[in-house]
């Protein structure tokens, strides 16, 4: 007997072997061949979906406690490793593990970290890395701020008790001339020997302005209340020049550039002299009013002026007229009160710095090249004191301001307060309501102050109180470290150490230093 099963009779009676049942691939099966893998891929990920949906809960129990940092995102809720294909973000949306962009920086569903731990550790860590603040050796900081006192006092009896008025200067010589009622003397400060310069005749008026010429360190110019302008030679003790005004009217401020004297009157007319001419070489009328400021940058370019109506006027000395004609960058500019502080950056030539009066009281700096005539200072200082002096230092970015009284502006009040009219009477209806809206004059930190703020933050860098009146004027050593101010209620000058000199460091020998052209 075959133990053969397959065998299979055939018609003689042999035989033969039974086919196969293995079917031979066609290409007809290409589409079973692929339902078959995609009967298995979708069996398995059923099973990692039921894996998927077993496990969920496991993260849901873990009572986790999400705290995020300040900077730093929460970590997820369900830490599952995201995949890039299309089946594992969707199902990632559909348990809201995932939106639109899989990279979140922030999640706005966790609040902010309350840990004080954290916080500790942030602070600690932030004191590891924090510098120590280091004073420049050239700030007020290191000087004034250091020592608020003043280093040499000066008696001055007679000194005008106008405000408006010049009555202190400094020379390049470190020579201080000082206006004392009909008399001008100066006292050289290396050598401490004080100098009588002369006496003014009774017919002539009273000092009210002195200027030391800055190239020519022995001029100084003397101008009076009835127009009379004076040009002294310290070394000689004599008079060179002699300049009088037709109408007798009074000089408000004055500045040298080289040999050159441009002088402010009280009719709003600026005259130009020079020391080798009898009479004045220029003419000048662009104010309305008394001009009380009046400074020539350093290169000698432009000429700055301000009145008693508060406006600053800027004339170009190449072109002998003011900017104002060519309609030009800050041909004008407009304040709220009587200027009197007018000071050109030495360090950035395009730099005016104004200070006005009451009862604007406010430092503002213009940048005359960039700022349209229509548009606001560049920097503003709301200060609600009388500025009556402004000092760039020549060694740090910080400027010097000199002050008199303080106010606390009225809730709802003008920002200006105008001169009242001569028609106006004392118990008329619009003085009462004028004297409602003026400002309550009130001492406060600035009051009688010598100032100095840094620039551009506009930082208060130290605020020193001057004087027990308020300070009239102020001017700058040749060193430019020291300043002197003047206070017209205490007869008194005082010498204050505000800034201090950079030191040299040692020049690098360059390679081009050996070689010379022959």
């Amino acid at each position: 007997m075959d133990n053969n099963k397959n065998a299979v009779a055939g018609p003689s009676g042999c035989q033969t072997p039974a086919p196969s049942r293995k079917r031979a691939w066609v290409p007809g099966s290409v589409t079973n061949m692929y339902s078959a893998a995609k009967r298995r891929r979708m069996s398995f990920a059923d099973d990692v979906d039921r894996d998927f949906e077993a496990h969920t809960p496991d993260y849901e129990r873990a009572g986790k406690v999400n705290q995020a940092d300040r900077f730093i995102s929460a970590p997820q809720d369900n830490a599952i490793p995201l995949q890039t294909t299309p089946r594992t973000r969707r199902i990632a949306k559909i348990f809201g593990l995932a939106d639109e962009r899989i990279l979140k920086y922030t999640d706005t569903n966790v609040e902010a970290s309350t840990n004080s731990f954290l916080g500790r550790h942030r602070f600690n860590y932030h004191q590891l890395l924090k510098k120590p603040h280091q004073i420049p050796a050239t700030s007020a900081e290191a000087h004034l701020s250091a020592r608020k006192q003043f280093v040499l006092a000066l008696d001055g009896p007679g000194i005008p008790s106008d405000l408006f008025a010049y009555p202190i200067s400094w020379s390049t010589r470190n020579s201080i001339a000082v206006a004392c009622g009909r008399d001008v003397y100066y006292q050289n400060l290396d050598t401490r020997a004080i100098s009588h310069l002369f006496k003014l005749p009774t017919n002539r008026g009273k000092l009210i302005t002195i200027e030391w010429a800055e190239k020519v360190p022995n001029f100084l110019a003397a101008g009076t209340s009835s127009g009379d302008i004076q040009l002294w030679d310290t070394d000689s003790t004599t008079q060179l020049r002699r300049w009088q005004e037709e109408e007798f009217v009074d000089v408000g401020g004055m500045a040298w550039f080289e040999r050159t004297l441009a002088v402010g009157l009280g009719d709003g007319i600026i005259n130009l002299y020079d020391a080798r001419d009898p009479g004045p070489i220029g003419r000048i009328e662009s104010h309305k009013d008394k001009v009380h400021g009046l400074r020539w940058r350093h290169d000698g370019n432009y000429l700055a002026s301000s009145d008693q109506q508060g406006v600053v006027q800027l004339w170009d000395s190449r072109a002998s007229k003011a900017l104002s004609a060519n309609n030009r960058y800050r041909s004008k500019m407009k304040h709220n009160a009587p200027i009197k502080a007018l000071a050109w950056c030495p360090w950035k030539p395009e730099l005016l710095a104004t200070g006005t009066m009451y009862p604007d009281g406010k430092i503002r700096i213009w940048n005359i090249n960039t700022t349209p005539a229509a548009a606001p200072a560049t920097h503003t200082i709301t200060l609600n004191t009388s500025v009556t002096s402004l000092l760039w230092s020549p060694h740090c970015k910080e400027l010097l301001s000199t002050h008199g009284m303080s106010w606390q502006p009225r809730a709802g009040a003008a920002e200006s307060c105008p001169n009242l009219p001569a028609d106006v009477g004392p118990n008329s209806r619009a003085r009462r309501l004028r004297d409602r809206e003026r400002p309550v004059s009130v001492k406060t930190a600035l009051t009688n102050s010598l100032t100095v703020h840094a620039y551009p933050s506009l930082r208060r860098v130290v605020s020193v109180p001057a004087h027990t009146g308020a300070v009239g004027h102020s001017c700058l050593s040749p060193d430019g470290t020291k300043v002197f101010t003047i206070c017209p209620a205490e007869e008194a000058m005082k010498m204050w150490h505000v800034w201090g000199v950079a030191e040299a460091g040692e020049k690098r020998e360059s390679v081009f230093d050996k070689c010379t052209i022959r």
